[in-house]
């Protein structure tokens, strides 16, 4: 078997795997998108959800193949010789070798947002806020506003956790896993079971409260982006925007275990690129 093919059936088995559980992390990530993605892949028949799942393994491959790609004899020699030139020359040929997930017959199904329209969830922050606003000033124009009692009524209800709570809450996770030091960035440096890892994480934005991802030393040189739970399964981007008084705990402790799975998942790669 190819490494390639190899790299999907693991995906697949993560997928399929969350899937036994009652997907239970992924219903747990406090992110609207995640929500909705769950209840669109839900409504599929049972041949469209293997599609569906092959698919999300094809986009987890095609943002984590470098994983597999910086061990090759050719492009270590090019990292190993700490040269600007070998790096941009190893960065290059890394990105003409990533998978195009893009391709996929299903990718355009899962894009879709009309198709997704109906899965749509209100359980964002951002967009509740929004709504208490254009709301109020609606009222203070005298017109009809677009925003219903209802959901007026609901998005003022919500207590919405903000960024103090949020860093103080990110920090006594991260001094569980060996936090170290912040780097010139701002991102947290740690050392936990032998792995030397940053979490990188941003408290604002239009459309999150809460963005994390995950970067274990080794692959520090190549900054690969987003490197996260969600994404190796193809539902999301570690963009969390429900963050609530209700389910801070428990956020929190989730957030514990998805920084585990992105520091473990290069190793696992590489164990399942190897087998057979």
């Amino acid at each position: 078997m190819v490494t390639s093919e190899k790299m999907l059936a693991f995906f697949r088995s993560e997928f399929l795997a969350e899937e036994r559980s009652g997907f239970a992390r992924l219903k747990r990530v406090p992110d609207s998108r995640v929500e909705e993605s769950l209840g669109y892949y839900r409504s599929l028949s049972a041949t469209d959800k293997a599609s569906c799942i092959d698919c999300c393994a094809h986009f987890a491959l095609g943002f984590y193949g470098f994983v597999i790609d910086i061990v090759r004899p050719d492009i270590k020699a090019l990292l190993d010789s700490g040269k600007q030139g070998a790096l941009m020359t190893a960065k290059r040929e890394i990105y003409q070798a990533r998978f195009d997930q893009t391709k996929h017959p299903f990718f355009g199904r899962w894009i879709d947002n009309i198709a997704r329209f109906p899965f749509r969830s209100n359980r964002s922050v951002p967009m509740l806020r929004a709504e208490v606003s254009q709301y109020k000033m609606d009222k203070r124009r005298g017109v009809p506003s677009s925003v219903s009692e209802e959901q007026f009524r609901f998005a003022e209800s919500v207590k919405s956790i903000k960024a103090p709570e949020l860093r103080k809450r990110v920090r006594a996770v991260l001094n569980k896993l060996g936090y170290q030091k912040a780097d010139q960035l701002g991102g947290y440096q740690c050392l936990w079971e032998g792995q030397e890892f940053t979490v990188d994480v941003d408290y604002g934005g239009r459309n999150a409260q809460l963005r994390y991802r995950v970067l274990p030393a080794e692959l520090r040189a190549l900054n690969p982006g987003q490197f996260c739970f969600e994404h190796a399964l193809g539902v999301g981007f570690g963009d969390w925007n429900f963050i609530v008084e209700e389910n801070i705990d428990d956020v929190f402790l989730l957030f514990e275990e998805l920084i585990e799975y992105a520091v473990n998942l290069p190793k696992r790669m590489r164990a399942a690129a190897e087998a057979y």
